[in-house]
């Protein structure tokens, strides 16, 4: 059985807004408890607008984590971050590696991707591997373009392919 907890807790951490709220209106309603089998959210009549509401709010907090990919100066190298916002990831690109990157880009749409990690030998999607970082922001690596192979480099140098 899968729980309700259990669904909203994947909803979270995946950056699903609506249907993370559409479960927390169900929660805070009554409608169903933590522990209750998920298949009962499929027999609820919802208030979508009141959902919609707290979903435009966002009151769960969802999403504040974005990942941004900055374009080094080295051709077809990238570096990528977990930041609130694009001036924290730029300022600690520069902080580590002495340089402004030549453009920064939200790349949350690669957060569902599957990248392999060079220092620890693993491979994981990168909302899971979020959800193991302390503090923000926070280095993933460099990786070529077209690659999902992220490589932490030692700070100020790049590392050769």
């Amino acid at each position: 059985m899968v729980t309700v907890q259990e669904v909203l807790d994947l909803a979270i951490e995946m950056d699903m807004i609506h249907l993370a709220h559409r479960i927390f209106w169900a929660i805070t309603n009554g409608k169903v408890q933590l522990n209750d089998d998920s298949k009962r959210l499929d027999t609820i009549d919802y208030d979508d607008e009141a959902i919609s509401i707290m979903a435009e709010e966002n009151r769960l907090s969802i999403g504040k984590i974005k990942l941004y990919v900055a374009e080094t100066k080295e051709p077809d190298r990238f570096a990528f971050y977990f930041s609130e916002n694009v001036l924290e990831a730029q300022a600690l690109h520069q902080d580590l590696f002495r340089e402004t990157p030549k453009r920064l880009t939200n790349a949350s749409s690669l957060m569902k991707k599957l990248f392999h990690f060079a220092e620890t030998n693993t491979e994981e999607i990168l909302y899971f591997h979020r959800n193991k970082v302390v503090a923000y922001p926070y280095y993933l690596g460099h990786a070529w373009a077209g690659e999902r192979k992220l490589i932490k480099n030692k700070v100020g140098l790049y590392h050769v392919k």
